[in-house]
């Protein structure tokens, strides 16, 4: 299950995710904001998000091993 949030309807809730599908559930709205959970994620997109997060530059001047 998903969450969802439209801002043209106003509607909010849960529905089955459908990757394919950019809409709101309610009103066909594409103005419409989606949240996954973690077993919602295509596993291509978990991977993706892994690699390009494990390239990342540090937020802070600190090398990883001080605080």
């Amino acid at each position: 299950m998903a969450r969802f949030r439209c801002r043209a309807c106003g509607q909010e809730g849960g529905f089955t995710y459908d990757p394919t599908r950019h809409e709101c559930p309610c009103c066909g709205s594409p103005d419409v904001q989606f949240a996954l959970g973690a077993e919602e994620m295509p596993e291509e997109l978990i991977d993706q998000m892994a690699q390009e997060l494990s390239q990342a530059e540090p937020l802070d001047d600190y090398p990883p091993d001080e605080d």
